[in-house]
């Protein structure tokens, strides 16, 4: 049986406790052992669920990059593996235990090899004590709480040589300055808060990342800032329930005011995740209206179309609620795109029920929609409450599956023949001359373009609807495209900025525009002095404010970025060649 060091392990009572938060800045230190350790080998990352689960995976890349490891997408290359669990639906938890035997290999060609296992499910109770009981080539078990101190953990397994747990459930702390390696250098996750209040009655997150947590609105923007300055068309801010943004703070921020100084940073487009439906106010509507880089597309979440079921899950709206804010929405932005979540099968759902979620689909005209059948997870109220058969929630999940094709067949058929603006996310995995982006209202476009112009921001006319997926045509020249990318590109340049911004302080400067006059004096009086007795005092006077010129502080530092810039001037042309 493997040794066990167990330094906090998860309890689900205790996540229900709301701590008292500070704001505090990452331990970004590298001990020399782990330092050591890391030299020469690769780390490895497998990521499942929500977009959250996602922005923990660049942290942990971004600590492990710190230590010295070097990323690889191989499995069987890894010496080190972290499996990012997601607890929210049965399948993704059951695709762990696969996913672990496939690493005892790695463990057998290799003795030092740490498989680490993260994320929510190893925030349910016994879970991590269990595996490694199962699986004792398991190092690390950490929550989602913990993700920071992975270096911290690692470097005391390399210590201790015994599997080590640490599960927190729950935080006081939101950690700042988190080291990040982005999964991709156009579109960028940004977490505004952590956990949730709502505990509903059929989800484990708030007990396996505990109670809302906001980040503080400067760090959130400062982040966001640093985004567009390093040249990021997306920004997506994320949060389980990110209308109640700022209330835990106490001091007047709320999301609509966050969501404006983003949108002020500059970027090009800006999404957020996810809505509660009661939380959504007429300010938040008013600021998605305001401004135009703020897409109008919206995931709003309703689980339910009926009110005594939607009683039962703890959602605190009912029905006739979510339907006059749905409405609201769709009046003050008509072109607003609405997609939904919608659990089948919850516990106790009569015919009656189910048939006031499809009369709601309907009403409501949902641009999409993800549809599950309810699982039940442990430790939640809903688990413990009368099932539905699974015949029965099988055969209602297909007539609502059959609704939401129609309604997102039509809201694609109503796109044919108008041009969208898509962000270009690659070439599709069918074919490497097709293209395949988002268009602003959330739906994937398809169309036949070269494959530079990946992270750009093309104009795409709509020629055919194929549900879930469109095909489309560029309206304009692709080099043209690429032209206009490469100037966003400069733009945002850091080097270029900064050449930029000196050579306008220059043109600015009254000393270097006083000093700039006297030479040109001073260049007169000695050419008129040529043969007279005057003309070496001439000489040494213009040499003197030459010499003044050339070593004004603001001048040798422009001097000094001159060779760089130049060779990013010159690669620039070599692009667009």
């Amino acid at each position: 049986m493997a040794k066990i060091k167990i330094i906090q392990k998860p309890c689900q009572k205790d996540a229900a406790k709301r701590p008292e938060v500070e704001r505090v800045l990452a331990n970004r230190e590298v001990p020399e052992i782990l330092k050591t350790f890391a030299k020469g080998r690769y780390f490895y990352i497998r990521t499942y669920g929500c977009q959250g689960n996602v922005r923990d995976e660049e942290v942990m890349a971004g600590f492990l990059s710190e230590a010295g490891f070097t990323r690889t997408y191989e499995q069987s290359k890894a010496d080190v593996a972290v499996i990012n669990t997601c607890a929210v639906r049965e399948n993704a938890e059951d695709k762990i235990y696969g996913e672990i035997g496939a690493f005892k290999a790695n463990k057998v060609r290799n003795k030092d090899f740490i498989l680490i296992l993260a994320g929510c499910v190893m925030g349910e109770d016994g879970v991590g004590e269990n595996l490694i009981k199962t699986y004792p080539f398991i190092s690390l078990v950490i929550g989602t709480h913990d993700v920071h101190k992975i270096n911290e953990l690692i470097t005391d397994y390399l210590k201790e040589h015994q599997s080590i747990i640490n599960v927190h459930s729950f935080s006081s702390e939101v950690v700042e300055q988190l080291p990040s390696v982005r999964l991709n250098d156009t579109e960028a996750f940004v977490n505004i808060s952590y956990g949730c209040d709502k505990f509903c009655t059929y989800c484990i997150v708030p007990f396996t990342r505990g109670r809302e947590r906001s980040r503080h609105p400067d760090d959130v923007v400062a982040e966001c800032q640093k985004l567009v300055d390093d040249g990021y068309k997306q920004i997506t801010l994320l949060g389980q329930n990110v209308n109640s943004y700022g209330l835990d703070l106490k001091d007047g921020t709320n999301f609509a005011t966050l969501l404006a100084r983003v949108a002020e940073t500059g970027i090009s487009r800006l999404k957020f995740l996810t809505s509660y439906p009661s939380q959504f106010n007429d300010e938040m509507i008013e600021t998605m209206a305001k401004y135009p880089n703020i897409d109008h597309w919206l995931h709003f979440p309703v689980q339910s179309g009926s009110t005594s079921c939607l009683k039962r899950m703890g959602r605190r709206y009912t029905r006739e609620e979510y339907l006059e804010r749905a409405k609201k929405i769709k009046e003050m932005i008509p072109d607003m795109s609405l997609s939904t979540d919608i659990i089948v099968g919850f516990p106790g759902e009569t015919e009656e029920e189910f048939l006031d979620t499809l009369s709601l689909a309907k009403e409501v005209g949902y641009s999409s929609a993800f549809t599950f059948i309810y699982s039940p997870r442990p430790g939640t109220p809903a688990a413990t409450m009368e099932q539905v058969p699974p015949e029965v929630s099988h055969e209602r999940f297909n007539r609502l599956k059959a609704l939401v094709d129609d309604l997102t067949a039509k809201h694609s058929d109503e796109m044919i023949g108008k041009t969208f603006e898509v962000l270009v996310e690659g070439t599709s995995k069918r074919d490497e001359n097709v293209l395949s982006g988002y268009a602003r209202n959330g739906k994937l476009v398809n169309f036949v373009g070269p494959a530079y112009l990946t992270g750009c921001l093309v104009n795409v006319r709509i020629l055919e609807s194929h549900v879930y997926s469109l095909k489309g045509e560029m309206v304009e020249d692709p080099l043209v495209v690429k032209a206009r990318d490469v100037a966003f590109h400069m733009k945002h340049d850091k080097l270029l900025r900064e050449y930029s911004r000196l050579s306008e302080e220059i043109a600015n400067d009254e000393e270097i525009k006083s000093l700039g006059e006297e030479l040109v004096e001073a260049k007169k009086e000695l050419a008129l002095s040529m043969g007279q007795e005057s003309h070496k005092e001439k000489k040494a006077h213009y040499e003197e404010i030459l010499n003044k010129i050339n070593n004004h502080p603001l001048l040798l530092n422009r001097d000094a970025l001159h060779e760089a810039v130049e060779g990013e001037l010159l690669a620039i042309r070599d692009i667009l060649k």
